[in-house]
């Protein structure tokens, strides 16, 4: 049996409340944003298959425990050195090889810095997981060679669902994580391909949580194939770029900026015509007024209700609720005021290419013209640590050029400066000649 996909981070070892993995070609993505226990876990010590128990088994404590027998007894209840065990959060599970156990209590992957008890320190390992093969069914979706892709997903956006997913925040159906779960279920088939390109061509729908979810996808997805759609889309208006679409799936607001932002993130070394058609867009958008690009949430219903219903739908008191509302609503207000804006100063992300910021050094200025006090950002993207100290001296470029344009006056640039010790690469080798300047 073929198995070349694993799960991420070698695999999730979960509690007795967390759905573990029956069908050997369902894996753990961090993508469809599902946490699941892997089925296909083998230990490198004894090269034998880990088997996990139902929830709520554990060790007996102070009596001893055979692991062979633990592991060749089809009915661990009735071993005399297993019980039940009553944690105070979450049920046990018990997972056992040859020569090792675990006790799971929480959620935890088994690849970690084993800095903590709770985190596994086992050498246990995903040995991949087979694609599956067709034809499928999965509820009432039957998928094979001549499946009407559109139709397809015409019935996940209506409300089938092709498993049974564990998302304890869910508000009702779930069609974009459907959609993001089946195309990783799928991958390593050609049909996957067809089936992206067929949420793809939604992007012109007129009901804005199509859209939303479509963009869901591809944010999660950004180099599924169909994604040039989109990328086409935003080259013949770039002023939708920033327009949100909140869905109940997510907790936030998805754009076609943020699509595009997570296609160059997730590049490789050797880009295609698509990765370099997305990182042009965005230089290019990097330049567009702010005041011409809406950041209107559409839909009939707000990324703030969402949070709401979300919260009360798990029992939050009234009190609790109107709190955490007030700081997401802020939150909120200040990531959508200048999507483009905040992206610059975001790290890890798409402007940690040393050439990228090479650019942005040269183009400070422009920048700013763009949006007034983004010089702000930029110049904080470059007093970060990253490409230390080989690239520090484009901190003093783009200073000067701020300086030289009259960007901000002499007493407000000294204040950021000294506001940036506290955080970023702060040298003498730009803060004098900087300093000298004004």
């Amino acid at each position: 049996m073929s198995a070349d996909r694993v799960c991420a981070q070698r695999g999730l070892l979960v509690d007795g409340d967390t759905r573990l993995l029956k069908d050997p070609c369902e894996y753990f993505q961090w993508a469809v944003d599902v946490k699941v226990g892997c089925s296909r876990l083998r230990c490198a010590s004894c090269n034998e298959w880990v088997r996990s128990g139902p929830p709520g088994l554990g060790f007996k404590k102070d009596v001893r425990v055979d692991l062979r027998a633990l592991h060749a007894a089809p009915d661990w209840s009735v071993l005399p050195f297993i019980g039940e065990r009553y944690p105070l959060v979450s049920r046990w599970r018990l997972y056992a090889c040859l020569c090792t156990s675990w006790q799971a209590d929480s959620v935890e992957p088994i690849e970690n810095d084993h800095e903590l008890a709770s985190e596994p320190n086992v050498p246990w390992a995903c040995a991949g997981h087979p694609v599956p093969k067709l034809p499928l069914s999965l509820n009432d979706l039957k998928i094979d060679s001549g499946t009407n892709w559109a139709q397809l997903v015409d019935k996940i956006l209506g409300g089938s669902c092709p498993r049974a997913l564990d998302r304890p925040l869910a508000l009702g159906a779930e069609p974009a994580v459907w959609l993001a779960w089946l195309y990783g279920y799928l991958q390593g088939l050609a049909v996957a391909d067809q089936l992206s390109s067929a949420i793809a061509d939604r992007l012109v729908d007129p009901d804005p949580q199509i859209v939303g979810r479509v963009l869901y996808f591809f944010w999660k997805f950004p180099r599924a194939a169909g994604i040039e759609k989109l990328v086409a889309q935003v080259e013949a208006d770039v002023h939708r770029v920033a327009l949100g679409y909140p869905i109940p799936e997510y907790s936030g607001t998805l754009t076609r900026w943020a699509v595009l932002v997570a296609r160059v993130e997730h590049a490789p070394n050797q880009r295609d015509r698509i990765d370099t058609r997305a990182e042009s867009l965005i230089k290019r958008l990097l330049f567009v007024p702010r005041s011409s690009l809406p950041h209107d949430d559409l839909g009939p219903t707000s990324a703030v209700e969402f949070e709401r219903q979300r919260r009360t739908r798990i029992g939050w008191s009234e009190n609790a609720v109107s709190t955490f509302l007030k700081d997401f609503s802020q939150s909120m207000e200040e990531e959508r005021s200048d999507a483009i804006g905040n992206e610059i100063a975001r790290s890890p992300g798409i402007f940690d290419d040393a050439e990228m910021r090479v650019f942005m050094a040269d183009h400070i200025v422009e920048l700013d013209a763009a949006a007034p006090g983004r010089w702000r950002q930029a110049m904080k993207l470059l007093t970060d640590w990253r490409h230390k100290p080989e690239q520090g001296h484009l901190i003093v470029i783009a200073g000067a050029r701020v300086i030289q344009a009259g960007l901000t006056s002499p007493d407000e640039f000294r204040n950021w400066i000294q506001a940036r010790r506290t955080a970023g690469w702060v040298d003498d080798s730009w803060v004098l000649p900087l300093e000298a300047m004004l």
